[in-house]
């Protein structure tokens, strides 16, 4: 259970990571 929310962490971090990364190339 530990590792799996230790996983959702981090996919969550990616994913804002990702959505920054691409909202910056936008404008």
């Amino acid at each position: 259970m530990k590792d799996l929310q230790a996983t959702k962490t981090q996919a969550n971090l990616m994913a804002a990571f990702a959505g920054e990364s691409q909202a910056r190339n936008k404008y």
